[in-house]
């Protein structure tokens, strides 16, 4: 329900996915991002996502 700014690592062109960062995380060390509704992004973009959903160290959402 709130609102991250997300660094996009990787972007899936077949599920239209998006997987990324927000600045408090490091890569292969802390959880991810995961973005539906993202195949318009590439890696290296910074959006602003609506976080929907998380788990025990992932987060889910959409490009806001």
């Amino acid at each position: 329900g709130k609102s991250l700014d997300v660094l996009i690592d990787s972007v899936d062109a077949e599920t239209g996915g998006a997987t990324g960062r927000s600045k408090a995380d490091a890569p292969e060390i802390d959880g991810e991002v995961h973005l539906r509704d993202a195949g318009h992004l590439e890696a290296g973009d910074v959006v602003t996502a609506w976080i929907e959903d998380s788990d025990e160290h992932d987060l889910f959402g959409v490009p806001a």
